[in-house]
């Protein structure tokens, strides 16, 4: 997902028999390699972004990569930190994130409380149930 001034955010999920995850990186074209944001291998790993910061890469696309708003949320969301957000930026995250999961399908009903959910997921931390196994290899 491109993004200002040449930086890409980029979700890269592997399924592969002994690997499984899904890493988030940050890349630019001066830079020798891409940086790790995060990972997630049955843990999560690595930072988080800001309501703003996710803002920022979701509101600034270019011609190039994801350009739909509401995917580049959903496809960020996992990142997002709420824990230090107080309730005006929780109402606007809300709100948009329903609006994401509505355009992507979801059902007009189900998504303002879907869109709690995952926020106050956000706002819990990253968790992990201990019976997720490995997703199946074709």
């Amino acid at each position: 997902m491109p993004f200002a001034e040449g930086h890409s955010a980029v979700v890269v999920y592997r399924n592969l028999l002994g690997d499984y995850g899904v890493d988030y990186l940050l890349t630019h074209p001066t830079w020798g390699r891409p940086r790790h944001i995060a990972r997630w291998e049955g843990d999560w790993t690595g930072g988080v972004l800001t309501w703003d910061e996710l803002r920022h890469i979701v509101d600034s696309p270019t011609t190039e990569g994801i350009t739909d708003h509401a995917a580049r949320l959903l496809l960020l969301t996992p990142l997002l930190d709420l824990l230090d957000v107080h309730e005006p930026p929780a109402e606007q995250a809300a709100a948009r994130l329903s609006t994401a999961l509505t355009a992507i399908g979801a059902p007009q009903d189900t998504a303002p409380i879907t869109a709690q959910h995952l926020l106050a997921c956000c706002a819990k931390g990253i968790w992990h149930d201990p019976t997720w196994t490995a997703p199946p290899n074709p």
